[in-house]
């Protein structure tokens, strides 16, 4: 199926070059132009669809690779491209209630948490791995996969959360 997709990629950047060639040849410096734009949404193409299918090859391996890769892809053709970018509204448009939520967790959790949060979240793999019989390929597997949103609440607490101080109260920060 990849060697299918390669071909239907080469028969394709194959097409625009051809017709932009004859067309720069019937026509001058206006078609040039064309070429020129048109090549650089081909970069953009590749460099986009590339980042998605390597980010989906390395889905079974341990760590948040699709989870980060696949909507670098789509930011990527979003920059040239009008259905990449109204995907990328529609989707940001039906996750704004998931992202109130996550800001409204990360308002009240406080810093000191996060890295005990970091330490239990691996300890508990590893204790899977090591007290019980599942697979420890699937145990790590799984494990990577849920990290991207944890270590993105993680990040949030520190760039947006305020410190918490030893009896409770909260220390006003300028950021």
């Amino acid at each position: 199926m990849l060697i299918l997709l390669a071909i239907l990629a080469c028969l394709l950047i194959y097409g625009i070059f051809e017709t932009r060639l004859r067309l720069a040849a019937a026509t001058g410096a206006a078609a040039l132009e064309v070429l020129r734009r048109n090549s650089r949404r081909l970069w953009i193409l590749i460099a986009g669809t590339s980042v998605i299918v390597f980010g989906i090859l390395i889905a079974p391996l341990p760590g948040p690779g699709p989870v980060l890769l696949v909507p670098v892809g789509f930011g990527i053709l979003a920059t040239e491209f009008a259905w990449a970018r109204k995907l990328q509204q529609e989707i940001g448009r039906r996750t704004t209630p998931l992202q109130n939520a996550a800001r409204h967790v990360v308002d009240r959790t406080p810093r000191w948490i996060v890295v005990p949060a970091l330490l239990i979240y691996w300890c508990v793999p590893a204790a899977l791995n090591s007290f019980t019989s599942i697979q420890p390929g699937a145990v790590w597997s799984v494990a990577g996969a849920l990290f991207g949103p944890f270590i993105l609440w993680a990040w949030m607490v520190y760039r947006t959360g305020t410190p918490s101080l030893a009896d409770g109260s909260q220390e006003e920060v300028e950021l």
